[in-house]
């Protein structure tokens, strides 16, 4: 008798942070497929502003968040989705990366979802987002050393305190600003 299909699902983001906006897409899909795949996008970019979590810092938060909730391992695959810079390729790229999947799930980002559209071979749904959180903020909010409760998941939170994200972040940034002060030195 052949092995059943698996009917998977593909949610792309960055999860820089993994916040309680992305954990509410992913309790949303979990029900509904027989397994959720989230797909860490930018996974080659770590140590900017922009994306200061190496892949497996990021790959750490969404597998601790879901275990933490008594999700079965086998019920999500945390997937590395390195960037090629190539709209025209991208689709392929993310198809050729993940195992198989029907679905992807489109929460607030236009390109992704006019890509996958202009490719049309998969289906796009938009799951339901109980939290309208901005990553960017997260960070910020991170560095300042603010409560992050109303953010992040509390395995999220213990771990970035583990690994003194808010001391990266600051360091990041001071990076930054003393190269651009080199530059128009």
């Amino acid at each position: 008798m052949p092995a059943k299909k698996v009917k998977r699902v593909a949610f792309i983001g960055r999860f820089q942070p993994f916040h309680r906006g992305h954990l509410s897409v992913i309790e949303d899909l979990l029900p509904k497929f027989d397994q959720v795949l989230v797909v860490v996008g930018s996974s080659d970019k770590f140590r900017t502003p922009e994306n200061p979590f190496t892949v497996g810092e990021r790959h750490a938060m969404v597998k601790e968040t879901l275990e933490d909730l008594g999700v079965k391992p086998d019920k999500f695959k945390v997937v590395p989705l390195p960037d090629i810079d190539d709209d025209e390729k991208w689709v392929k790229h993310v198809v050729k990366t993940c195992p198989d999947f029907e679905v992807v799930a489109i929460t607030e980002n236009p390109r992704v979802e006019k890509l996958f559209k202009k490719d049309g071979k998969k289906k796009i749904i938009k799951p339901k987002k109980k939290y309208a959180i901005s990553a960017t903020v997260v960070r910020e909010e991170i560095a300042k050393g603010s409560d992050l409760q109303k953010y992040l998941p509390q395995p999220v939170i213990s771990f970035l305190q583990k690994i003194g994200a808010a001391r990266k972040i600051i360091d990041i940034e001071e990076e930054l600003k003393n190269a651009e002060n080199v530059e128009e030195a």
